[in-house]
């Protein structure tokens, strides 16, 4: 597991592999008129009604566009650098998978709850999780990288 680490290319392949699935759901998702018809919160005041408001606008694929102007960025940040990782930057980046992990566990007890308490708009509730959870990843891995660069 550890010369996986090392590699700068295999984190590069993994972050770009992930992002453009997630990119895919959220554009084509953006212009489905079905997926705008399931989304539940439609006529209320509150965060939930916000947020399905912004979904039915289709403005998830803005999110995409935000996630693989990143990736793409951590990509060739990743590329450039033409050695791989040493012990001390590969310690670093099982301690963030430890903790992306962490919150991972944690974000997924907490979805859990949410959908127990109140089980409709599942999509709205599941959609949220996965930007949340894959923004901060990608984002995590962009401050990994720019940390490793000074180093």
């Amino acid at each position: 597991m550890k010369q996986l680490l090392k590699s700068p290319v295999i984190n590069a392949i993994c972050i770009s592999v992930f992002t453009a699935f997630y990119a895919l759901v959220f554009i084509m998702t953006s212009k489905s008129i079905e997926f705008k018809n399931n989304l539940y919160y439609k006529e209320s005041e509150s965060f939930w009604s916000a947020w399905s408001s912004f979904l039915a606008n289709g403005h998830q694929s803005y999110i995409a566009y935000i996630l693989i102007a990143v990736t793409v960025l951590v990509v060739a940040l990743l590329i450039l650098r033409r050695r791989p990782h040493d012990e001390y930057h590969t310690l670093i980046l099982s301690n963030c998978l430890v903790v992306a992990t962490v919150l991972t566990l944690a974000a997924i007890a907490i979805f859990y709850l949410m959908i127990v308490i109140e089980p409709n708009g599942i999509i709205e509730k599941f959609s949220l999780f996965i930007v949340i959870h894959w923004i901060t990843v990608v984002f995590a891995n962009l401050v990994y990288v720019l940390l490793c660069r000074w180093r």
